[in-house]
């Protein structure tokens, strides 16, 4: 939840850039408000069948798009007020939906900056339900090996994992948490829990009910595709990052940055190999 301060701020930004900008242009049509771990990539494949092109963490981490988490993280901390930035970030990479974290955190500021698009509200039946999935999968995969060793030597993932902070601690009010702490996330449930609710109670709120859907997946194409104005497509309606699936990927981009750090390594060592020969060569020749 924006303070009044920085939501005065946020629309006097958005006033200043409506000079220069027609909404009409705004690249983002949809807005994901559901925390991760409510069917948020569920969501994704069913708008990306419809058509768009979908932010999601997903991308974020295929992409390693380093610039956007450090956006991110900076956003985070500052309340989501820096409107251009974040209306940039969508429009030149071409997003036309936006989903699951760390979206979800500035969609208040995305409803201002993209006033022509739709909101789109996925959740749990129950708060238990989601904290069941999230506490034993996205809050927690960062420290499980070898994620946790990652964290510490990529860059782009040591980055990430300030964005992360910057994420869990903004969900629960502004108090300062990290995800390596050992009492993380379980110390918090009920925080947590509360944040959760909150958030499915501000949705229905501050959305004008004509932006808004609160998208059952159990309903499948039916509703999402009247409210998008969309044909129906003549495929099933997607079911995917179950809690396997979501480990399969992150195991998956861990062996890609393993990969990578490998890689890194094996190339300095032979970048050594190669100056020490040189360095012997050179001395041989000082000495003949």
């Amino acid at each position: 939840m924006m303070q009044p301060l920085n939501t005065i701020r946020l629309i006097v930004a958005v006033a200043a850039v409506s000079f220069t900008r027609s909404p009409a242009n705004a690249a983002l049509e949809v807005i994901g408000s559901g925390y991760g771990r409510t069917g948020t990539d569920t969501l994704r494949e069913a708008l990306n069948e419809l058509g768009y092109k979908t932010y999601h963490m997903r991308e974020i981490m295929i992409g390693r798009l380093l610039s956007d988490v450090i956006l991110w993280r900076d956003q985070i901390e500052n309340d989501c007020a820096d409107v251009e930035s974040l209306r940039d970030l969508f429009e030149k990479g071409g997003w036309t939906a936006a989903v699951d974290f760390p979206t979800v955190m500035c969609y208040e500021s995305l409803m201002i900056a993209f006033p022509e698009a739709k909101i789109i509200h996925t959740e749990r039946m129950t708060s238990e339900q989601w904290w069941d999935s999230a506490s034993n999968s996205i809050m927690i995969v960062a420290n499980l090996f070898p994620f946790n060793v990652l964290h510490a030597v990529v860059p782009f993932l040591k980055i990430r994992k300030d964005m992360v902070n910057a994420m869990w601690s903004r969900v629960l009010g502004g108090k300062k948490v990290t995800i390596s702490d050992e009492d993380f996330p379980q110390a918090y449930k009920e925080e947590f829990l509360a944040a959760y609710e909150a958030n499915n109670a501000r949705v229905r709120k501050v959305v004008p009910r004509k932006r808004l859907l609160v998208q059952d997946h159990s309903r499948g194409w039916t509703d999402l595709c009247r409210f998008l104005n969309k044909e129906v497509p003549d495929v099933p309606y997607p079911h995917s990052n179950k809690r396997r699936d979501f480990y399969r990927f992150a195991y998956k981009m861990a062996f890609k940055f393993i990969f990578s750090v490998v890689a890194a390594l094996g190339m300095f060592a032979f970048l050594m190999y190669k100056l020490s020969r040189l360095f012997i060569k050179n001395n041989k020749v000082k000495n003949s």
